[in-house]
Formats: C-alpha cells, structure tokens, sequence
C-alpha cells in the first residue's frame, strides 16, 4: 500500500456545490442523491456507484457546539453497533483539517467499513455541516481528508452561491431558494423560485438528435413553455461564441389585480448550441422587470464547454 498522501496526489480533483455548500473532491465522484433544503439537507456522493462521501447540513435554533453534537452523535452511533454486534473503533480530536472562520470537530471510526468526518458549525452564518468520508478498513484516507474538509465553505460571501455537479456550473442568488431539480442523464433542469421571481438552467445532452433537423429557434419555441405566456421577441445572437438567440418578452394580467400591483412582469432568456460538447442551453429568468437586471450575470456563469 502507497503512502497515506499518495492516492490524493494522483488524482484529479473538482469542486462540488449544492445548496450554498462547496468542497473540494475527486472529479470522478458524482452526485448520486440529494434531499432537504437550504436549511436542513443531505447529499451524497459515490464513485462507481460505492457511496464515498457524505454531507448534512442544518441551521440549529439553538446554539451548539461540534464536541456537544459529536458527543450525542457517537453516543447513538455507539448503541447502534452494540445492538447489531458490531465492535467499533472510534477516534476523536483527529487534526486534519481547521477551516477558517469555523469551529470543528475532526474524528473517525472503523466498524464494518472505515469513516473519517469533520463537523463543522460556521461562526458567521450558524451552518452546521457534517462532512463523512467513507472508505474501505484498510484504505489510507488522511490526506484526502485532509483535501476535502479544509476546503469546505458553507456560504454566500458575494450574493451568489455556486452550483456545481456532474460537469454542470452556474451561480444562482442566494436569498432565490431551489424550487425543483430534474438530473436525468439526457436533460438536467435545475428551477430556483420565490414569490416574485424564477430562474431556470437547463442543459441538455444530443443536440444533434433532439434538434431533429430543426433550427435551433424552432426547437426552442416548440420546447420552452414560458414563451407562450409572454409577448417576446426573439434575436439571433452568439452566446459564448456558438450560436444562439435571446429572448425578451413581457406581459400584465389584467383579468388579475394582484399582478397589477406587483408591476409588470418580464421574461429574460437565452439558448444555445455548444457544438463542442453537443449540447442545448437555456439559461432563463422571470419577474419584475426590476428583478430581471441579475440575468446576463446567471447566464454568464452558466458553463457548456472550456470556451465559456
């Protein structure tokens, strides 16, 4: 077996981000399932379908502290393994990673397989993040502890957070709560919405297929719905130097008086064809015209190849 630094050097590493919450990790895990919300969630990570990394996430309503909550946590965890059996190995006040601004609990045990975690609660926005490193009895793991947890950030210090996953990138607001989220292998659509507003990132794999033979204005008119709803104008224009069109439509319900007190509403939108990696983008956002002035900088952070 290498040494423990070993299996981290040789590999390529990305970052993640999900829901405010950025870490370094190798670029061959991938996101294999999510839940909750800003406030309260968990996603999990896998390489080659064994689970590798896990993170949870909560703002607790009252302060606390990683020892206290690590104490409870082993605590349950202790009971669980005497109840099935198993004996445990535990290891606590490990030093492998202080992320600044962030009080933390770095420990570890080995039971049935090997787990190295850090608990971390943010002494800026109360974040408690709880990072779990999973791996085999026997596999060095230090140092891509190490990698992983001193890279954690768990909030926005710009107004934007960024979302990063599978090879898909872009920032959102951070005050613009995920609405929904689609991650099929052909079509990822990710849709951040509150009262007032709704952006949108979709990406799609095929173009050449699903285009079909149509042109690419074609193709969008037919597929994005939000088009119907307002009276928008449609320009072809060169989106990160491959061919695109723009949108720009707005529209006033008058059969409903809310709305007409919330102003009138605008629809922003850009689509186009990355040749490089074969693919359709639709970056898109509705709202007061007012709030749409943040959509060329969503559409700029949305990523399809190394040329944009």
């Amino acid at each position: 077996m290498g040494s423990p630094g070993s299996a981290a050097k040789q590999r390529a590493f990305e970052t993640f981000g999900w829901q405010g919450i950025t870490l370094t990790v190798p670029a061959e895990w991938e996101l294999e399932a999510t839940s909750g919300d800003r406030r309260s969630g968990y996603a999990r990570l896998a390489e080659r379908e064994r689970d590798r990394l896990e993170i949870r996430w909560e703002r607790p309503r009252e302060t606390t502290s990683p020892v206290s909550t690590v104490d409870n946590y082993v605590a349950k965890l202790e009971k669980r393994m005497r109840k099935e059996g198993i004996e445990l190995s535990l290891r606590r006040g490990l030093n492998l990673a202080s992320p600044v601004g962030k009080d933390v609990e770095c420990y570890g045990w080995t039971a049935r397989h090997q787990t190295l975690a850090m608990l971390s609660v943010c002494n800026d926005c109360q974040r408690l993040v709880h990072v779990q490193l999973l791996g085999q009895k026997d596999e060095a793991m230090n140092s891509l502890a190490r990698t992983i947890f001193a890279s954690l950030r768990d909030h926005s210090e710009n107004g934007t957070e960024l979302w990063r996953f599978f090879d898909v990138e872009f920032r959102a607001p951070a005050d613009l709560p995920l609405k929904t989220s689609s991650l099929k292998a052909g079509c990822i659509r990710t849709v951040f919405q509150d009262a007032a507003r709704r952006l949108e990132f979709v990406r799609l794999s095929l173009a050449e297929v699903v285009l079909a033979g149509r042109s690419l204005r074609e193709w969008f008119e037919e597929f994005f719905a939000p088009l119907g709803k307002y009276r928008s104008e449609l320009t072809e224009e060169r989106i990160k130097g491959h061919a695109g069109l723009k949108a720009r439509g707005s529209r006033r319900l008058l059969s409903n008086p809310v709305a007409l007190l919330r102003g009138r509403r605008e629809l922003r939108a850009g689509c186009w064809h990355c040749e490089a990696t074969n693919r359709l983008m639709i970056c898109a956002l509705e709202g007061p015209e007012r709030a749409t002035d943040s959509f060329e900088e969503a559409l700029a952070s949305f990523v399809c190849c190394t040329g944009g």
